[in-house]
């Protein structure tokens, strides 16, 4: 990160779309896949799919140069976690309807799986990165 004379950079674009595109790629294409086989079951499994936040932190610090700036990670993390919450959404309600008297318990689910995965992956991915940033200095001390 930049010392404390100098304001902390924007946002990093580049770094933002390449890291989030990837994992949503990956699990956007497992879903799809695996539903089209008749298995739209794929989707209960998205609070694993969380932990790609775990990679998603840690790859933005590097995009970033080991400059990110202060809200990327957890910016990042929570675009995650809602377009992760969105797929459940969407595949729950089209390929598993639930019965009529249901519907009420089938939203609530899908509202607690889009707001829990974005407090998830926010704080999966800032702690991550977080941790590559130490790394990251270390390293660069050790060069230095």
């Amino acid at each position: 990160m930049s010392d404390n004379s100098s304001p902390l950079p924007a946002l990093h674009p580049n770094a933002f779309w390449r890291t989030l595109l990837y994992p949503l790629i990956v699990w956007g294409v497992a879903v799809v896949t695996i539903t089209a086989a008749g298995q739209p079951g794929v989707v209960c499994v998205t609070p694993m799919a969380w932990l790609l936040a775990l990679w998603c932190g840690r790859r933005y610090v590097i995009l970033a140069g080991g400059d990110p700036d202060r809200f990327g990670p957890s910016l990042l993390g929570a675009a995650l976690g809602l377009a992760q919450g969105l797929i459940f959404a969407l595949v729950s309600t089209a390929a598993m309807p639930a019965d009529p008297s249901e519907a009420n318990k089938a939203l609530l689910l899908n509202i607690i799986m889009i707001a829990v995965g974005v407090v998830v992956c926010a704080a999966l991915s800032t702690f991550t990165a977080r941790a590559a940033l130490q790394q990251y200095r270390r390293q660069y001390r050790a060069n230095s």
